[in-house]
């Protein structure tokens, strides 16, 4: 089992940290260049320290130790980056006294005023230092001072990192209170500054104090968070800090082989890690979870496992809870002395957590930071004041002398702006009207021309073709007497011909339109049309009142039916087309419809001149055409306004 974790991890770790790993490449390669100053080296090694801060303490030594060397050499150039540096190599492994050191020489070679930040982030990390020991109100006086500097330069990432290492300095003295207050404080902020690493670590400390208030549904909506940036990133201290909870988590569900599994998981990701403190930590958990599970002798083998790992300072390390386990595998073992042993080490470090002096400590430091706070608003917010008065007083003044003209500009401009907006107004109204005008003549035109052609070619077909054909039938005529077969074929021919001619001619210029109305001449157009066309039924309807218009109107909106009825013979393969004029009020609807193929309205040839011809005599019309087309049939409505005739 703990073979197939390790791989797991070994094979999230590669892919998560697959981009990380081509950086540290780049930057290794960039020191083999000769060229490159010393300065530049310096830098250089301190970055390959901080990619290595979560991966390799022996990297980030030896990255570390080359920039102090070099640094040296350089009039100290960056040297408080590298005991820096030096100071979090030695947290992690344990090394107190060295870690306190290394940041007590990097503090003074930081301007505190020019460079605040570099000063708030080793204040820090010296506080950060003090964790689990008995320097509760130092520790807190450190990251106070830290966290006024990040406020003042409103780092917002800094301030959340601060504020949440506030809140485990009271989570260990057990005041959850400010505790939780810090942890939302900082999770606001890890929010605004996109540190979803921090807000990871923030929801696993909100996880130990859901699971210590017994909320379950809490506890594991904080773990998902967690543990889905935890695979996200691949860092091993976030998934052996996750894991943990999420261990102590299935506990609470008697979840126990899982449990067991979270855990064995978090101590793979602290022996990758090789942080001595974190191993020891794992192994505490282990020998906890083996305690309570029923199984004493395991959970004191860890226990030892977990003391071997620091035996200077693993009962500073060491919860008291631990103890307080090991004390119960023991007596359950039958080794009362040994049960006793821890139980008092237990007592002791809850004594120390609790004394009432530490507790004062902290809540006096809390209180002179929000007073100090409180003080600095309040002076920040008199003098805000103070300058707006005056800036208030400024502008009533300017504005005394501005008003009368501003009021007048804006009067002027108002005015300025009506009137060319008016004048703009009727230029645009007779450019419409003169390009309306111009688009009737237009029209007019074109239909008076098509008009007289049609005239034209009619009187030619029936005084002149007809006329001839009348000829010769006659002289034919006046040979039947020889009774040739052939001749009385002839005649036959030429009266259809002479048929075809009267109907072309009629359907050139209708002798109904020119003697009587459109009514009539639409009706007697669809009549005969239904007469000479076989398998094909064509209605006539005439609805609302008897009609008046202008015979122009009249022969444009004939040419419209006759052009929408061709085209539905011609192109539908329709077997009943209905024609229908309708009057009402003002409005005249002109309906043509049939039940053929229909067609696509958005793919019409674009060389057919038959529906260009109705559009523009719809536009001499200033009518509105509306048509459907489908596989049923084609319908078009032509809406005509009788107002909109007059002058036609």
């Amino acid at each position: 089992m703990k073979k197939k974790l390790l791989l797991v991890i070994i094979c999230l770790s590669f892919y998560c940290g697959f981009s990380q790993s081509q950086e540290i490449d780049s930057l290794k390669s960039s020191l083999t260049n000769a060229k490159i100053h010393d300065t530049i080296k310096i830098k250089t090694c301190l970055n390959l320290a901080g990619k290595y801060g979560n991966y390799s303490l022996d990297s980030l030594k030896k990255y570390t130790l080359i920039a102090i060397d070099l640094s040296k050499k350089n009039n100290d150039y960056l040297l408080d980056g590298g005991y820096y540096f030096m100071g979090i190599y030695y947290s992690d492994k344990g090394e107190i006294n060295k870690a306190k050191a290394s940041y007590k020489k990097a503090l003074p070679l930081v301007d505190s005023i020019s460079n605040k930040k570099k000063f708030a982030q080793i204040l820090s990390a010296y506080a950060n230092l003090l964790s689990g020991t008995n320097e509760l109100d130092e520790q807190i006086s450190y990251y106070t001072r830290a966290l006024k500097i990040m406020e003042s330069i409103g780092d917002k990432s800094k301030v959340a990192f601060t504020q949440y290492n506030i809140s485990n300095v009271y989570r260990h003295a057990g005041i959850d209170t400010l505790a939780i207050d810090y942890l939302k404080r900082a999770l606001v902020n890890a929010e605004v500054s996109g540190l979803s690493s921090l807000k990871a670590h923030i929801m696993n400390n909100l996880t130990i104090f859901a699971l210590k208030n017994n909320d379950l549904e809490k506890a594991n909506t904080y773990l998902k968070e967690a543990e889905k940036v935890c695979k996200a990133t691949g860092s091993q201290l976030l998934c052996f800090r996750t894991f943990l909870q999420k261990g102590r988590y299935l506990e609470e569900l008697k979840k126990t082989d899982e449990a067991e599994e979270a855990f064995l998981t978090a101590l793979e990701n602290a022996k990758i890690r090789n942080v001595p403190q974190d191993i020891l930590l794992a192994y505490t958990y282990l020998g906890k979870h083996y305690e309570l599970s029923g199984n004493p002798q395991k959970a004191i083998q860890n226990f030892k496992k977990a003391q071997e790992q620091d035996p200077i300072n693993s009962e500073r390390i060491m919860s008291p809870f631990s103890y307080m386990s090991w004390s119960r595998a023991e007596s359950k073992l039958g080794n009362y002395k040994s049960s006793n042993e821890y139980l008092l080490k237990h007592v002791k470090i809850m004594d120390s957590l609790n004394s009432e002096k530490n507790k004062r400590s902290l809540a006096n430091a809390e209180a002179k930071y929000q007073t100090e706070k409180k003080d600095k608003e309040i002076v920040t917010q008199q003098l805000e004041l103070k300058e707006k008065e005056v800036e208030i007083q400024k502008e009533k003044t300017q504005n005394n002398y501005m008003l009368g003209a501003i009021v007048f500009l804006a009067i002027a401009t108002t005015l300025l702006v009506f009137l060319f907006k008016q004048r703009q107004k009727r230029k645009n109204q007779e450019l419409l009207t003169l390009k309306r005008e111009f688009q009737i003549k237009t029209l007019e035109s074109l239909i008076e021309g098509e008009e007289k052609e049609r005239h034209r070619v009619a009187k030619e077909l029936h005084d002149g073709v007809n006329g001839d054909l009348a000829a010769i039938k006659y002289k034919l005529s006046s040979l039947l007497e020889m009774n040739n077969k052939v001749i009385k074929e002839a005649i036959t021919m030429i009266d259809d011909s002479c048929k075809q001619v009267r109907a072309i001619s009629h359907n050139l210029i209708p002798p109904s339109l020119e003697n009587f109305d459109l009514l009539e001449a639409a009706q007697v157009y669809c009549s005969n049309l239904n007469d000479v066309t076989e398998g094909l039924e064509i209605t006539f309807q005439h609805l609302g009142v008897t009609i008046q218009l202008p015979k122009k109107a009249e022969v444009n909106i004939f040419r419209i039916i006759q052009e929408l009825v061709t085209n539905a013979i011609r192109h539908a393969e329709a077997e009943k087309i209905n024609v229908q004029i309708s009057c009402r009020d003002n409005t005249i609807q002109v309906t043509v419809e049939d039940n053929g193929k229909g067609f696509d309205k958005d793919n019409i040839e674009s060389d057919g001149i038959g529906l260009s011809n109705v559009q523009s005599r719809a536009d001499y019309l200033n009518a509105e055409i509306d048509f459907i087309s489908n596989n049923e049939g084609t319908s078009y409505t032509i809406e005509i306004d009788k107002d909109t005739l007059n002058g036609n």
